[in-house]
């Protein structure tokens, strides 16, 4: 049985090399719109697609107001998906702590990627509405 060891890690190597899923940083930076899905519940987790880093990220009420939650990127493109309401990535600043969402209550989130020159220069790529 001395032989079966070297072939059991050279199997997971192979089968983690195989793997369709990428890590954060190799994703492309997000270069368009993109399409926003959303989980149900109050804690949902947001993801997009295609699958790329983006800057900003915005929960806020559906009829307008203040933000709920929001977390930065300044400077560059470091979101991945996904994203779960408030508990930001590691590297992302908040910019507004988490509220607690509603059942039944309309809310808006937004995405935007980072275009520079300065940290919090951005463009809007994605918006949806949800009810948890």
């Amino acid at each position: 049985m001395r032989g079966s060891k070297p072939l059991a890690a050279l199997a997971l190597v192979w089968l983690l090399g195989c793997s369709d899923e990428v890590g954060p940083d190799e994703l492309p930076e997000c270069a368009g719109p993109v399409t926003l899905e959303i989980t149900p519940g109050t804690t949902p987790t947001f993801s997009w697609m295609p699958r790329c880093r983006l800057a900003f990220l915005v929960v806020e009420l559906d009829e307008g107001g203040s933000d709920l939650w929001s977390i930065l990127t300044r400077g560059e493109n470091a979101l991945a998906p996904p994203v779960t309401y408030g508990d930001p990535p590691a590297g992302a600043e908040t910019l507004t702590p988490p509220v607690p969402l509603t059942s039944g209550t309309a809310y808006r989130v937004a995405v935007a990627r980072w275009t520079g020159p300065d940290g919090d220069d951005g463009e809007s790529v994605g918006a949806e509405t949800f009810e948890p």
